[in-house]
């Protein structure tokens, strides 16, 4: 099976359920989770704007999330800075926060698929992607670096 024969689309909410499954179906050891609630509740939170699932033959097999946000919240203090006043400050980036594949259709060029449709729509909008990736989820590093993804210069920190 080629990428050739996955469809993506928007996601609607008659997807939600499906999309629920599919993201059940990732968690334990193969699955870093970013969100500790539900799909259903992170789409009724946020109401992503960028929201694609795949098909192959009419069947969901596949989705990616993503919300757009002044670009900001990406820039260190010292770049922001020197932007102020200047249009850059307005400027959006739109962010991967979720994405999900069937395990038995993965390796299958879905996941290339949701993102590249993802990117282009991003393009088309004017806006940078940005992903935020767990450091230690290694599987999701290299398989975003292959996808033309670069680490920023920007990490978080955190005390507790």
């Amino acid at each position: 099976m080629t990428q050739s024969n996955v469809k993506v689309r928007r996601m609607t909410e008659n997807d939600l359920a499906k999309v629920h499954y599919i993201d059940g179906q990732l968690y334990g050891a193969q699955r870093m989770p970013t969100w500790n609630y539900s799909f259903e509740a992170f789409w009724n939170i946020y109401r992503p704007e960028l929201s694609f699932v795949a098909e192959i033959d009419n069947q969901v097999v596949g989705f990616i999330v993503g919300t757009v946000e002044k670009e900001e919240r990406s820039q260190s203090i010292v770049k922001l800075g020197q932007k102020l006043g200047s249009t850059d400050l307005y400027r959006q980036s739109a962010w991967i926060d979720m994405i999900g594949i069937l395990p038995e259709f993965q390796k299958r060029g879905v996941g290339r698929a949701l993102i590249d449709t993802f990117y282009e729509e991003c393009k088309h909008k004017q806006i940078s992607l940005r992903w935020i990736v767990r450091d230690d989820d290694e599987q999701l590093k290299k398989t975003i670096a292959a996808l033309g993804f670069k680490k920023s210069d920007i990490s978080t920190w955190e005390r507790k």
